[in-house]
């Protein structure tokens, strides 16, 4: 299956808006617009295994789904949320990311923070 880099990033955003801290998100009952359940299950059990996400993941036997839980977001989850947040700076990461046939999660946080740190020189004239 392939990660779909737009449904990380909405699952993220969703996750650091609707979970409040001492509780869990089951990831099988978040509702996203555009994305599967088991897109956003892919997308989360990718993100545990990346250590974005803190939650457990429970696999039955047989052909059934993961139960994934969510408790918190990761400082690493956060500071790769922080780079792709915005949503000029992610079109802008797209835009780059979209010349190569794939790319892994940690590259797109650093080409992510690659045009954070262009568009703040061209603020401040430095380019």
């Amino acid at each position: 299956m392939k990660l779909n880099h737009d449904c990380v990033r909405d699952l993220l955003i969703h996750i650091e808006e609707h979970l409040s801290y001492g509780f869990y998100m089951d990831i099988s009952a978040v509702e996203l617009k555009n994305y599967s359940t088991e897109e956003l299950l892919y997308a989360a059990d990718k993100l545990l295994e990346a250590n974005y996400l803190i939650g457990n993941k429970r696999t039955s036997i047989g052909p059934t789904l993961p139960d994934i839980r969510i408790i918190s977001i990761s400082w690493n989850g956060h500071q790769f949320l922080d780079n792709i947040r915005d949503e000029g700076v992610w079109k802008d990461t797209k835009n780059v990311l979209s010349k190569f046939s794939s790319v892994s999660l940690s590259f797109v946080g650093n080409v992510a923070s690659q045009v954070i740190t262009s568009l703040v020189q061209k603020q401040l004239g430095l380019q």
